[in-house]
């Protein structure tokens, strides 16, 4: 993937919020009792001008029926 800032190779890179946990997007229908949906989230850096893009990994996993 280039960046769309400087146009240098971006690398894959781990974003969490501390180290027991990885990045997830969630949906939910209203109520205790539904089940929750979840997508892990990607992100590439850019090494040299810093830009980060993310996206989800599998976002049709999100829909709600």
């Amino acid at each position: 993937m280039r960046c769309n800032k400087c146009n240098a190779e971006m690398y894959n890179a781990k974003l969490t919020g501390n180290t027991l946990y990885p990045l997830i997007l969630t949906n939910k229908k209203k109520g205790m009792l539904e089940p929750e949906k979840r997508c892990y989230v990607l992100c590439y850096v850019c090494p040299e001008c810093g830009y980060i893009e993310i996206y989800a990994e599998k976002p049709k996993e999100l829909k709600i029926d």
